[in-house]
């Protein structure tokens, strides 16, 4: 797939703005099988080194990690979904090679501050989009609280999205939907309800950067709210699966036991 998306990656270069590249990859990879990959713990489960021989060879798969799971997949990544949480802001994702495209995710109410944080330290952006979140909305409006998942369309639409508390119901989704993918794998979707257990499958303490501590309310609404993304899915005429050995979403969402099951 990543030669689809080399090509798309130098076709929206000619875009001055983030709406026109947005509408450009509108269905471009429609009928493909998109597979997020999270930060989870079980991301450990999985031996990078074969997971992108897998993918490398799969070309019915766009290969979409948030944040550090780019560090996974590699050059076999075509989107790269990124915010500025828990990262280390100050030291840019190194590329393999310029295939991806980068897709920031920027909250509304720190919009300015968040793009100051993207050009000042040189990461690469293709695209940002702003994600409406608190103050002009409340938490009570968020998707998993909502679950008015009509809303992932405004990316396309309106060329924003709609807090989700979580970068995979603000961004991943959307974006995989947007490109035309109605068959969607997530991979170490975990949704550890534990603060003191391991929230991500690098090493918390380590990292230049202070972790932003899991909210359990707002972990369970997300839990309960699988429930109608199950239905919302099959109503598209499409499905979602999750690689995760401890998830505890709907339990109609099938699980996968490993990558070759994709």
């Amino acid at each position: 797939m990543i030669d689809i998306t080399q090509k798309l990656k130098s076709e929206i270069q000619q875009f001055d703005s983030c709406e026109e590249r947005i509408d450009h990859l509108k269905d471009k990879y429609k009928g493909k099988k998109a597979v997020i990959l999270l930060t989870g713990p079980t991301l450990n489960d999985h031996d990078p080194i074969k997971m992108r021989e897998f993918f490398s060879k799969r070309d019915d798969l766009v290969i979409i990690p948030v944040k550090q799971a780019y560090n996974v997949t590699l050059e076999t990544s075509d989107f790269h979904v990124m915010n500025k949480w828990n990262i280390d802001s100050k030291n840019p994702t190194k590329y393999k090679n310029e295939n991806t495209i980068v897709f920031w995710s920027v909250a509304k109410s720190f919009q300015e501050d968040q793009l100051n944080v993207i050009s000042t330290n040189n990461h690469p952006c293709d695209i940002w989009i702003p994600v409406i979140n608190p103050p002009y909305i409340t938490k009570e409006q968020s998707i998993q609280a909502t679950c008015n998942f009509e809303m992932f369309w405004d990316l396309g639409k309106k060329y924003e999205t709609w807090w989700g508390t979580s970068i995979t119901y603000s961004t991943a989704i959307p974006l995989a939907l947007h490109i035309g993918c109605r068959d969607i794998t997530i991979v170490a979707w975990d949704l550890k309800l534990t603060p003191e257990s391991a929230n991500h499958f690098y090493k918390d303490e380590k990292q230049n950067f202070k972790i932003v501590p899991i909210d359990v309310q707002e972990e369970l609404e997300v839990i309960e709210s699988t429930k109608k993304l199950y239905d919302w899915i099959k109503d598209l005429g499409g499905s979602i699966k999750v690689l995760s050995k401890v998830s505890p979403i709907d339990k109609r969402i099938k699980k996968l036991k490993s990558i070759e099951d994709i």
